[in-house]
């Protein structure tokens, strides 16, 4: 045995006869195949896990043997895995400020004075941590649960639950597709909108209220115990949490890991029952209700409370069903055991035992790094559209939390642990080589710069062959593909009842014509009466003639004849605004792309080249060849397609009945598409254009900086 085997301490503690306080409860649990001892304290609610080696000693303790020979028949059981008697020393440091162990030997007064005061200490630093989450205990609903806990205990219960949450979630899965145009036509700034706040604000705790009661049935279910109930302030909002975390003692892994699901499963049949009562809903605040339900339910579950990388309910439904319990703090422990590995110190207490484990831990970690970081940027960037010092607020504190807060603890990890004190240059070079490597990553690393847009096929108005008398075809004079010239006929169309109209309001102003000639030389009264008429009844000829006239249909401008819809023959039928055809003009077709202004900044200097995509074709991209920029901006979109309204990516004004308002500013550009093919006009497509090659930190500053400028210097550009 090596001489760390040994601990100089253990001449002290030798004789000490430990035991486990009498209120512990202890549970065997599955993790990964291995077998482990929990401990549960009642009165805090704690957990406590422990390794076979460990318990070899643990369930020893019976306050009749003395520690010495607690060790030896360990040594005995366990041969070369059971623990050093440093490893035991720590064991019984750990079980001592847990509060699980009494040991035969007077309590100093001074270190439990101690005790409690460090104990007071971490609750002030979890709430400083923290201080948007304060917890308020009301009351204990474990006898209320009881009497509930019927509905949810049984062996047909489960079957029932499952048909029934299967039977709504399915459907509604199967219907979003469909009704994906109409879901998106809002988006964050409209979310953010502070009436819709309030009626979310008002909307929130029923759900939450659902989603505990969820995870308090499902402990019930299991025999677990629910103790608390209260109100928890998340950013200073009452929301209702219960503490089912008894949940975490049940043996079975199934069973816990389905407690910890269960708010979640009841969060998305909540949101996917109110997608369906959504569908059938009439515009109004019943509707209204129905999709923040859904905003609630369904993107707040996928994205956060379910969502394993944030540590949250799906967390710990991934820490049950890996069979890896603290799969966070492990990982994280996991890296620091590599890093100070380059640092030349050994440390295998945070070794993964298994290859699984390792896989998880190295994987676990930065993926749950970044996606925090991407969820609470996100977070602060949608809130500052609205609330700009809130959004900015939120973001420095999670970049003091994720960044340098750690960077501090490393820092001072440096420049204190006595364990570095031969190696602290090496690990002050290594800290300086990491933090230049990153800044190189940020600010020297040049990646390609691509921003995208949306634009539509873009034709004049008068390039159009737009019917504007309903009618049906009777002829085309000219051949489709031909050469014309504005103001030839291109299409002819008949409309029986327009020329029944016309034949009428011809008949009812010679009528009046001839009333006004009679009343002319009997009564004066009459002929001004009877004028009035026929200046009404000349107004409807006048414009029944026109409708009339209209049903043939004419080139507005020169160009080539083109027919959008392929087997037109005499005969069909065409309502009041349909589109026949085209006159193609002798020039590429175009593209009109609506951008947002701090991208548009560009164009004019680091532009490379243009590629668009259409509907249909995602594997074919066509070029641009020419860009023109209309000089200003304005809040009016070239189509109602651009807009979310209309399927589009642009926040556009929903008090706008067209479609077109924008509540940002936005610079419209016009394309030249030689390749583009015909009868596309009017479909949406997607732009690309090539900035270049620019480094992400870069990048970055000039977001935030145009996030600055666009609320304190009037949206000036980047």
């Amino acid at each position: 045995m090596s001489e760390s085997f040994f601990s100089p301490l253990w001449y002290r503690l030798a004789d000490l006869r430990p035991a486990l306080k009498p209120q512990v409860d202890v549970a065997l649990h599955d993790y990964g195949g291995e077998a482990w001892h929990v401990l549960r304290d009642p009165v805090t609610g704690k957990l406590y896990r422990f390794t076979a080696p460990a318990w070899q000693i643990v369930g020893r303790m019976n306050g009749r043997q003395p520690l010495s020979r607690i060790w030896a028949e360990a040594m005995d059981a366990m041969g070369p895995d059971a623990l050093s008697q440093e490893e035991a020393v720590q064991l019984l440091s750990q079980l001592y400020q847990a509060d699980l162990l009494s040991v035969d030997a007077t309590p100093d007064a001074a270190e439990l004075l101690d005790r409690m005061q460090r104990q007071r200490r971490q609750k002030r630093q979890r709430f400083y941590k923290n201080p948007l989450a304060i917890p308020l205990p009301l009351f204990d609903p474990d006898r209320m649960l009881e009497r509930l806990a019927p509905l949810v205990r049984g062996p047909r219960a489960g079957v029932f639950w499952a048909v029934v949450w299967l039977g709504v979630v399915l459907p509604a899965l199967a219907l979003v597709p469909l009704n994906w145009d109409a879901l998106s036509q809002t988006g964050p700034r409209e979310w953010l909108a502070l009436d819709n706040l309030l009626l979310m604000a008002c909307i929130y705790p029923f759900v939450k209220a659902l989603h505990e009661l969820a995870h308090g049935l499902a402990a019930k279910r299991h025999g677990g115990a629910v103790h608390e109930t209260g109100i928890m302030f998340l950013v200073f909002y009452p929301v209702p949490y219960v503490d089912a975390s008894s949940s975490a003692f049940f043996p079975e892994r199934r069973a816990r890991a389905l407690v910890g699901a269960a708010g979640i499963l009841a969060e998305v049949w909540l949101a996917c029952a109110a997608f369906l009562l959504w569908l059938a809903a009439e515009p109004g605040l019943l509707r209204d209700i129905l999709f923040n339900i859904m905003l609630i339910g369904g993107i707040s579950t996928v994205l956060i409370n379910g969502n394993p990388l944030l540590k949250f309910d799906g967390y710990y439904v991934l820490c049950d069903v890996l069979g890896m319990p603290n799969l966070g703090p492990r990982a994280n422990k996991a890296w620091g055991r590599l890093a100070k590995g380059v640092l030349g110190l050994e440390d295998n207490r945070n070794a993964p035992r298994r290859r699984a484990e390792a896989w998880a831990f190295y994987l676990y970690a930065p993926a749950a790094f970044v996606y925090r970081l991407f969820i609470m940027l996100t977070i602060a960037v949608m809130v500052s559209t609205q609330y700009f010092l809130a959004g900015v607020l939120i973001a420095c504190w999670s970049m003091f939390q994720a960044l340098l807060l750690p960077l501090f603890k490393t820092l001072g990890h440096l420049w204190s642990d006595p364990r570095l004190a031969e190696r602290r240059k090496r690990a002050w070079a290594t800290m300086a080589a990491a933090i230049g490597a990153l800044a190189l990553l940020l600010l020297a690393l040049p990646l390609p710069l691509r921003e995208g847009a949306q634009g539509v096929v873009w034709l004049p108005e008068r390039a159009h062959l737009r019917v504007e008398t309903g009618g049906f075809l009777v002829s085309l004079p000219v051949p489709p593909g031909s050469w014309v010239s504005a103001g030839t006929v291109l299409a002819v169309l008949e409309a029986p009842a327009e020329v029944a109209h016309l034949q009428m309001a011809s008949a009812r102003q010679h009528e009046a014509r001839l009333r006004a000639q009679a009343a002319r030389v009997s009564d004066s009264a009459a002929w001004r009466q009877a004028m009035a008429e026929l200046a009404q009844h000349e107004a409807a000829l006048a414009h029944a003639q026109d409708r009339v006239r209209r049903l043939e249909l004419r080139a507005g401008l020169d160009g080539r004849f083109h027919i959008s819809l392929p087997g037109l023959a005499p005969g069909r039928y065409f309502a009041e605004g349909a589109v026949i055809g085209h006159v193609l003009p002798d020039a590429p077709p175009m593209v009109r792309a609506s951008l947002e202004e701090p991208v548009a900044e560009f164009l004019d200097t680091r532009l490379n080249r243009i590629m668009l995509r259409l509907p249909g074709d995602a594997g074919q991209e066509l070029a641009a060849i020419g860009l023109r920029r209309v000089p200003m901006t304005e809040n009016r979109l070239p189509a109602a397609a651009l807009g979310r309204a209309g399927g589009g990516r642009l926040a556009s004004d929903p008090g706008d009945p067209d479609g077109l308002a924008t509540l940002d500013p936005v610079v419209t550009v016009d394309l030249a598409v030689p390749d583009l093919p015909p009868g596309r006009y009017g479909q949406r497509v997607e732009v690309k254009f090539d900035l270049g090659l620019e480094p992400l930190g870069l990048r970055l500053w000039r977001r935030a900086r145009v996030a600055f400028l666009s609320v304190f210097a009037g949206g000036e550009g980047a």
